[in-house]
This record gives C-alpha cells, structure tokens and sequence, in this order.
C-alpha cells in the first residue's frame, strides 16, 4: 500500500518564492522553477523558453507528489503565455515554450505542486 503525503496547506494559502535565493531550504530547491532563456531578444522573433523545476534536487514525479502544470507568462497585463500540464510518473517537471516578445518586459514562470502549492520565479528579457 502507498503512503499518502500530506500537503502544506501554508503553502496553499500564496505564491510561493524562497525566502533567499542563495540559501534556499531542500524544499525550495525542489520546487523553485527555473527560467532558462536569452536575457536579450529580437522584437517579434521567437525564442525557446525552458522552465526546469528544480535546483540541484529533482522534483519527484510519483503519483502521490508531483507538478500538476508548468507556464510562462508576462507581468504586464498579467498575462499567461502558455501552460503544460503534466502527469504523475510518467513526465519530469520541464517545458519549452517558443514565445515572441514585442517588447521589453518580465517573463513570469509559475508551477503547481499538488503539495505544495503554486511557485513562481521572474527574468526580466530585454528586446532590441
């Protein structure tokens, strides 16, 4: 029989970011999504945006904790760009977006953890 693992409901309650960047806890390590992208870009040219969950430590991906979603966005206007979700056991928490920006701005990454809530981790992209 499978041990169920229970949620943090504190976690459930706000966005979630690490307290600080460079001394996170193994739980903010584990869900801290990472944007891997070019910090300058050309003006409607598209790009890959990769968002890996995780810093140095994996996030499972086991039917009882696992990333239900991964998007992009932009914080201007609040806007998602695009959203994966993702199935326990058998996907890793990683996505690549193509996306094309008009404008300089703020890419917004953002995860769901059936445990422990929502993550979210910001770039600033500069178009030319």
């Amino acid at each position: 029989m499978m041990k169920m693992t229970e949620a943090t409901p504190s976690l459930f309650e706000q966005v979630n970011y690490p307290k600080d960047r460079n001394n996170m806890t193994d739980l903010e390590k584990k869900h801290w999504p990472r944007i891997e992208c070019p910090d300058t870009v050309e003006a409607n040219k598209p790009f890959e945006v990769t968002v890996n969950v995780g810093v140095g430590i994996d996030h499972p991906s086991e039917l009882a904790h696992f990333i239900e979603w991964i998007s992009i966005g932009r914080t201007e206007g609040n806007l998602e760009m695009c959203r994966v979700g993702l199935s326990p056991k058998f996907s890793h928490p990683r996505a690549t977006f193509k996306v094309a920006l008009d404008k300089s701005t703020t890419l917004v990454a953002r995860e769901s953890c059936n445990l422990h809530g929502i993550w979210e981790n910001k770039k600033d992209i500069k178009v030319k």
